[in-house]
């Protein structure tokens, strides 16, 4: 088995892994990215709008802070709202030095392209990854491609993270003093997301098994208005946009009207509420909804930068100006994961996490524009955290390999049928309203998936075994979502339960958190304190 040796990991290649990767090497740590594709392929932030919510353009922190503790109704944490606040303005900074091309509006950091964009499809994360990948080349990280972690092992002896690859047709341990998971979340797990497809919640599970404390993992965010034209690619329109058609069902309800969504844009603060106004509308009336942009012209429309950039695609692609649109919610967010400290420290020494493989900051629904903001912020003290941990094993690091995965030889099923019906099932009972019947049923469904998931003994198809892999790490991780799910009796944020319509403050205002113990989860309840609950908005 081939050992790479660095004396910080990052896991992830995204925005808050490639951040974390900078600070660790810019604090002199020999730092390594593994990744299932090339450096920064296949992540969420290349798929991302490219906006960052910030106190920026005129935006006050205190005017941000009481924006994003409303749209986490109740549950942020308040001390790493406090610090994106006050810290996010100095990465802006760095992008901005080391190439990044910008605009501002108020509240809005944005990345745009340096040339004209045309009618190509308008998604500017790229530009964040194409800037970040370069600074990480210039100053030295490195990058280990095309690997699937499946497990780690970390403690204050160092780390050890196993992981395989199809091409190198081997297992490879990489070693270190100590790893920065940013592995992303889990939206891929469900049937209808604008996640990258192989975003199916390896953070959650890589965490869980290596004994992190999890919280709030029920809190799955939908984005609300995403083009779901049949036969046509899934488009998500601007949330500045989309106040400026009109949503309406089948008989030409106004929907924001319908169901009193007042705040805008709608699809920033409210995107908990809009999502299941929508879907209950998609449920009504056979998919027949739509967002109706013919009166808007294109001065209107241009107003907000990044809006402006996708006036042509969507002409070109969609002719969105002459017809009414369907709309649909997609999977879009995950706001649970590891529980961590205001540096990315979980709870396993030398473990840490951030971006989409954390929890804490978000509550139960993030604000629009908000996950690139968290990613900077955190990746960067995380990348920080992790050197100096590294630092002070110095070359005595020699933690334990993770235990051998348990493997079956029963007769094997198709790895990719079997994922394609992992999220049909958590879109049916897992996705936007969940009831106790539908969650026990989707649980069952997702055990006979994993324990299927388990055959890999004996397979000699390099491929064939990657794809195993990532369905275990996908079936363990919806199974964590839907227990959370299960538990939480009440509906907040993005978490609606048909069985439990209403929040419940005197029994639910905490954090829903989850440890490996032995063979199975240890579950338990942690009540905000009155101070966080005296602060926080919960409208």
């Amino acid at each position: 088995m081939e050992t790479i040796n660095a004396d910080v990991w990052v896991i992830g290649s995204g925005a808050a892994g490639l951040a974390a990767a900078i600070s660790a090497r810019l604090e002199g740590a020999d730092v390594a990215v593994v990744g299932k594709s090339g450096p920064g392929k296949g992540t969420s932030t290349t798929f991302a709008v490219g906006a960052f919510a910030a106190p920026w353009g005129g935006l006050t922190e205190d005017e941000y802070k009481d924006r994003v503790l409303t749209a986490g109704r109740g549950l942020n944490d308040n001390d790493m709202v406090d610090i994106a606040a006050a810290e996010i303005p100095e990465r802006f900074q760095d992008l901005i030095e080391w190439g990044l091309n910008t605009k501002t509006a108020k509240g809005v950091f944005m990345a745009l392209p340096k040339d004209d964009p045309g009618d190509r499809i308008p998604v500017w994360g790229r530009e964040i990854i194409l800037c970040l990948v370069a600074k990480a080349q210039e100053i030295g990280v490195r990058f280990v491609d095309n690997l699937v972690v499946r497990s780690i092992s970390a403690g204050n002896d160092g780390v050890c993270i196993r992981a395989y690859g199809a091409r190198r047709k081997q297992w490879v341990e990489l070693r270190g003093g100590a790893v920065i998971l940013a592995a992303g979340g889990a939206g891929a797990l469900f049937m209808n997301h604008d996640n990258p497809k192989r975003m199916g919640g390896d953070s959650h599970t890589l965490a869980y098994e290596a004994g992190c404390v999890m919280q709030d993992l029920e809190f799955v965010q939908f984005y609300p208005v995403a083009i779901a034209e049949p036969g046509k690619p899934i488009f998500l329109i601007e949330p500045d946009g989309a106040d400026l058609g009109h949503l309406i069902n089948a008989d030409g309800e106004n929907i924001l009207d319908k169901y009193n969504i007042t705040v805008r844009p709608a699809a920033t603060h409210a995107r908990d509420a809009l999502s299941q106004a929508l879907y209950e509308e998609i449920e009504k009336h056979d998919g027949k909804v739509y967002i109706d942009l013919t009166h808007v012209t294109k001065e209107a429309w241009s107003v907000n930068p990044i809006s402006a950039t996708k006036w042509a695609f969507l002409d070109a692609k969609y002719n969105a100006w002459n017809q009414p649109l369907r709309v649909a919610p997609v999977a879009h967010f995950s706001g649970g994961g590891a529980q961590t400290d205001l540096h990315g420290a979980t709870s396993v020494p030398g473990l840490y996490a951030a971006g989409e493989a954390s929890g804490g900051m978000h509550g139960a629904n993030r604000m629009g524009g908000n996950a690139l903001t968290e990613c900077l912020v955190f990746g960067h003290r995380a990348g920080k955290a992790a050197t100096d941990f590294a630092n002070n094993l110095g070359k005595g690091a020699n933690a334990d390999a993770p235990p051998p995965l348990t493997e079956t030889d029963e007769p094997r099923v198709d790895p990719d049928a079997q994922r394609a019906e992992l999220s049909k099932i958590m879109w049916r009972y897992g996705g936007i309203r969940r009831d106790a019947d539908g969650l026990a049923t989707g649980l069952e469904k997702i055990r006979a998936i994993a324990a299927s998931a388990a055959q890999t003994r004996g397979i000699n198809e390099p491929r064939r075994l990657e794809k195993f892999l990532e369905l275990q790490l996908a079936a363990a991780a919806a199974d964590l979502i839907l227990q959370a799910a299960s538990r939480r009796e009440e509906s907040r944020g993005t978490h609606a339960r048909a069985d439990y319509p209403g929040s419940n403050d005197d029994e639910w205002r905490g954090h829903l958190r989850v440890k490996q113990q032995g063979d199975g989860p240890n579950w338990w309840f942690d009540a905000l304190p009155e101070a966080d609950e005296a602060r926080a908005a919960t409208p």
